[in-house]
């Protein structure tokens, strides 16, 4: 009997002190929220093709929303999906994971979409996807920004 209580109490004791942590929520918000809501272009999935760019998102304190650029290396079709799906992405989240109360700064968020098989085009070194992902309007990113972690979905 005596043993049956120690054994309560440790485990009530044990309880008491054990929780969860809470890191990196912000960014699994936004990703569940990305995910949710992307529907990859049906000509991007036929031709096996994945997306690999980089999400330049900046809050517009006049308009009260967020303004996103997207790196050279992103597909037309891929900026027109993200422009389509924008106001219910939670950007606030990535804000609110960096404890910035001041939204001047921009966020980078490497965006990749892998697919189940690739095609060679792809992984053509002449593609030079790799080398347009920090380019915006020709121009390499240049300024003050913060990084955010990648985010990465399967296709």
């Amino acid at each position: 009997m005596k043993k049956l209580i120690m054994i309560a109490v440790i485990l009530m004791w044990t309880k008491s002190i054990v929780y969860s942590q809470d890191a990196n929520i912000h960014r699994s918000k936004l990703q569940s929220s990305f995910a949710y809501h992307l529907r990859y272009p049906k000509e991007l999935e036929k031709a096996a093709l994945p997306s690999f760019f980089t999400l330049k998102v900046q809050y517009d304190h006049k308009a009260k929303q967020y303004n996103l650029e997207f790196s050279d290396s992103a597909h037309p079709l891929m900026i027109k999906e993200v422009l389509r799906i924008k106001d219910k992405l939670d950007f606030n989240a990535m804000y609110d994971d960096f404890n910035l109360g001041n939204r001047d700064i921009p966020i980078m968020i490497p965006i990749e979409i892998k697919m189940q098989s690739a095609s060679p085009k792809f992984s053509d070194p002449t593609t030079k996807i790799s080398q347009h992902l920090y380019n915006f309007k020709g121009k390499q990113a240049f300024g003050e920004f913060i990084f955010a972690h990648p985010l990465s979905l399967w296709w």
